[in-house]
């Protein structure tokens, strides 16, 4: 999986707990729709294509996460540790908060890899 396509499954993982508040809202074909998303980014496949044929989102500008805070807003990150995807599939990175639990994955619900 080349990095454009890793960074579009850092940004579905991050998104994914919204994503799928508003899918479960929708029809039964948008569920099975999204639950083949999912598999595909476990399975290491690629997704944009699935994004922008089953819900429209262009993965390169869609970005629609609410994860766009202000500056220095909200809690603190601690800065000598950093999680990256478990799996290797995606370029996703957390600081977990300080003394906080190990971030996980939003597709497979693995504790995130330590990087440092």
């Amino acid at each position: 999986m080349d990095d454009t396509e890793r960074q579009v499954v850092a940004r579905f993982c991050l998104g994914l707990p919204d994503f799928r508040a508003e899918v479960a809202r929708l029809d039964e074909t948008k569920h099975g729709q999204l639950a083949r998303i999912e598999r595909a980014a476990v399975e290491g496949r690629p997704i944009s294509g699935l994004l922008d044929r089953y819900f429209g989102i262009d993965p390169a500008t869609g970005n629609r996460s609410l994860h766009g805070g202000l500056p220095g807003a909200g809690t603190g990150r601690a800065h000598e540790e950093l999680f990256g995807c478990p799996h290797g599939h995606c370029s996703r990175e957390e600081r977990p908060v300080p003394a906080g639990p190990v971030p996980r994955c939003q597709l497979t619900d693995s504790a995130m890899k330590r990087l440092r």
